[in-house]
């Protein structure tokens, strides 16, 4: 390779390497944001909830009643999350 074609390969590389750090530390939207959160049933019917593990859409933990075999998981999406209290 020519010194020429070296410089722009180590130029575009250089462009490419910044370009995603930029992209990767950009703030997400708050509705992009997302977070597993699952829900246990008492049955395969979903007859009724008896408990709920994970994220909500804000990231706050979820964490109450009881597990199960019958789970079923998703994402939660927010369109705004209020402050944090301090």
């Amino acid at each position: 390779m020519t010194s020429g074609i070296r410089r722009t390969a180590l130029a575009a590389l250089v462009f490419a390497a910044l370009a995603l750090a930029i992209l990767a530390s950009a703030p997400q939207p708050v509705h992009a944001v997302q977070q597993g959160l699952c829900t246990y049933w008492t049955d395969a019917n979903h007859s009724k909830v008896v408990g709920q593990r994970g994220q909500d859409c804000c990231g706050n933990p979820v964490n109450w009643g009881s597990t199960s075999a019958f789970v079923e998981c998703h994402q939660e999406y927010c369109v705004w999350c209020p402050p944090p209290v301090e």
